[in-house]
C-alpha cells in the first residue's frame, strides 16, 4: 500500500519538475551596477558642477597682489638666494681700533732704522682706514764709520717723526682654525694697502720764520734752512735725503680674534716718485691692537 502511494507521488511530481527546468531565468536588468560614490545618470558629479559654476570673484586684496605673482616656471629659472660668507669677526661693524706698531726699514744703504709708535684704525665701508704716528731711530754701522773717513756719502735719513695715513682694501677673507688648539677661531683678511707718509725732523725749523714754516709744511723737499739745521745731527757718512713725503704700497694680513684683538703683519715698498734719493726701499711692519 505504501509502495503504491510513493509511485503515485513520483508520477504526479515529474511534470512539475520538467516545467521548472525548462522555464528561462529572468532577464538581466539593463541598468549597470554602480559602485559606491557614483552618481546616477540624472545627477552631475561635484567636478562637473564646479565646471558649470562661474569662478568666484577676486577680493580687492587678491587683485592688489595679482601683479606681484610670478609663475613657478619663471621662479625656477631665477636665482632664489645668495650664499653668505662665513664671518667669525665682522670688523666692518666696529667703530674704532687702537694699537701699537713697529717697523724695520730696509733702505739701500748701510744705516739701520727702526720705528715704533701708535695707530688708530676705523672701518670705512669696505675699506680700512688707518692713521699712525711713529718715532724713528737711525744709527750707523762700522761701514758708515769707514765711509765717513772718505769724501763719499750715502743718502739716508736721520732720526725723525713720521705721520702715516693708510687705507686697505680686502682682497680675500675667511674664517680659519688657529693652532695651538686653545686659540679661538679667527677671521683672516688679506688686503692691498696704499699710504702716504709725512716726515718731520725735530729741530729742522729752528730759527725759521712763519713763512718758512708754512712752506715747509707743504713743500715736497726739505728747505735750505732745514738742511742747514740738520747738518750737525747726521750720523757719520750720511747725506740727508731731501724728500719730505713717501708713497708706499703693499700687502697685509689682518688676523682678528672673536674677542676684538687683532694682529697685522704688513710689507710695504716705497715708490720713488716724491723726489727721494733712496730709490725703492722696503718696510716690514707688525702691529697689534684692539677693535671696539
Amino acid at each position: 500500500m505504501i509502495r503504491r502511494a510513493l509511485v503515485l507521488i513520483a508520477v504526479l511530481g515529474l511534470p512539475l519538475a520538467t516545467l521548472a527546468a525548462e522555464e528561462p531565468p529572468p532577464a538581466a536588468s539593463a541598468e549597470p551596477v554602480r559602485g559606491e560614490g557614483e552618481a546616477s545618470p540624472g545627477t552631475d558629479t561635484p567636478a562637473q558642477q564646479g565646471k558649470d559654476e562661474p569662478p568666484p570673484e577676486e577680493t580687492p586684496e587678491e587683485e592688489a597682489l595679482e601683479r606681484y605673482r610670478t609663475p613657478f616656471e619663471v621662479l625656477n629659472e631665477r636665482m632664489i638666494g645668495v650664499a653668505s660668507r662665513a664671518v667669525r669677526f665682522d670688523w666692518r661693524k666696529k667703530r674704532l681700533g687702537v694699537g701699537v706698531i713697529g717697523s724695520q726699514l730696509l733702505e739701500l744703504n748701510n744705516f739701520s732704522s727702526a720705528r715704533f709708535g701708535g695707530l688708530v684704525r676705523r672701518p670705512l665701508g669696505s675699506f680700512m682706514g688707518e692713521i699712525a704716528i711713529t718715532r724713528v731711530w737711525t744709527w750707523g754701522s762700522s761701514s758708515t764709520d769707514r765711509l765717513a773717513l772718505t769724501p763719499y756719502r750715502q743718502a739716508g735719513r736721520p732720526s725723525r717723526l713720521e705721520l702715516d695715513v693708510n687705507v686697505g682694501y680686502p682682497l680675500a677673507e675667511g674664517v680659519a682654525t688657529s693652532r695651538p688648539g686653545f686659540f679661538p677661531a679667527t677671521e683672516l683678511v688679506f688686503s692691498a694697502n696704499a699710504g702716504i707718509r709725512y716726515v718731520y725732523y725735530p729741530g729742522a725749523l729752528s730759527g725759521a720764520t712763519f713763512g718758512e714754516v708754512a712752506r715747509a709744511l707743504v713743500a715736497p723737499r726739505l728747505l735750505a734752512k732745514e738742511l742747514a739745521n740738520l747738518e750737525s745731527k747726521l750720523p757719520p757718512g750720511m747725506q740727508i735725503d731731501e724728500g719730505r713725503y713717501n708713497l708706499l704700497t703693499g700687502l697685509s694680513l689682518d688676523v682678528y680674534f672673536q674677542t676684538g684683538g687683532f694682529l697685522s703683519p704688513r710689507a710695504m715698498i716705497a715708490l720713488p716718485i716724491t723726489g727721494t734719493d733712496l730709490g725703492f726701499w722696503w718696510e716690514l711692519t707688525f702691529s697689534a691692537g684692539w677693535m671696539f
